[in-house]
């Protein structure tokens, strides 16, 4: 099944929901968009919002990635305004378990590469691309070595039953995947996007009031926002 399709230019929110609760909404510029493939532009600095439990009395003496895990685990989150960063292409594709990202640096445009994030098939929304992320990452630099990231939490999640068993396979199918495009400069890894420019009269996207900070999408308690700008 297809991508839904968003006239370029528009703004899609890409949201996450875990277990039904809304976990993260980030808001982004569409680029191109076909029933095949969707790619979104995120500019430094485009406020989102998302589900942390950083600060709460139970993560104290944790580190990020323990702080990640046991709010999968419990649920236990407020819900906090986040600055994004670098300059970023986001690439979804339909029934693809993986989403990649393509980044430079805001202040001298130099490519920085591709940051894979696992996560569950994107799905269409009224206002963009619903999915969620698997804890499994990997980074590619631009001369297309590659290392992965959190694959030991990734493993404490499923021995911890924090990630379905069933997850699993797809997540390994879809890593054997990417790694073949990367081997072969194909898909994401290919020259078309790296360069990439934004057109200059896009402004910052913003998200929706729904899904802004404190908005009606959101059913966890309020945390930290930012200053205004």
């Amino acid at each position: 099944m297809g991508l839904p399709t968003f006239a370029i230019g528009t703004t899609v929110t890409l949201e996450e929901r875990w277990h039904g609760v809304l976990w993260s909404a980030v808001p982004a510029r569409v680029v191109s968009s076909t029933e095949a493939q969707l790619v979104s532009y995120l500019p430094t600095g485009t406020i989102g919002t998302c589900a942390t439990n950083r600060g709460l009395p139970e993560t104290a003496g944790m580190d990020r990635d323990a702080r990640k895990l046991l709010a999968l685990k419990t649920g236990h989150a407020v819900v906090a305004e986040q600055p994004e960063a670098p300059d970023k292409l986001n690439i979804h594709r339909p029934d693809r378990w993986a989403r990649v990202n393509l980044g430079w640096d805001a202040q001298t445009g130099a490519f920085l590469g591709w940051y894979v994030n696992f996560e569950l098939p994107p799905t269409g929304t009224a206002t963009g691309i619903s999915s969620k992320d698997l804890v499994l990452d990997m980074w590619v630099d631009p001369d297309l070595t590659w290392r992965w990231k959190d694959a030991d939490d990734f493993q404490h999640a499923l021995g911890d039953h924090i990630l379905a068993p069933e997850i699993e396979a797809p997540i390994r199918t879809e890593a054997e995947l990417i790694i073949d495009e990367i081997a072969n400069g194909t898909g994401p890894f290919g020259n078309d996007w790296i360069a990439f420019h934004a057109d200059p009269d896009w402004n910052v996207p913003q998200l929706p009031r729904d899904y802004a900070w404190g908005g009606c999408e959101w059913t966890l308690p309020a945390g930290d926002r930012l200053p205004p700008r």
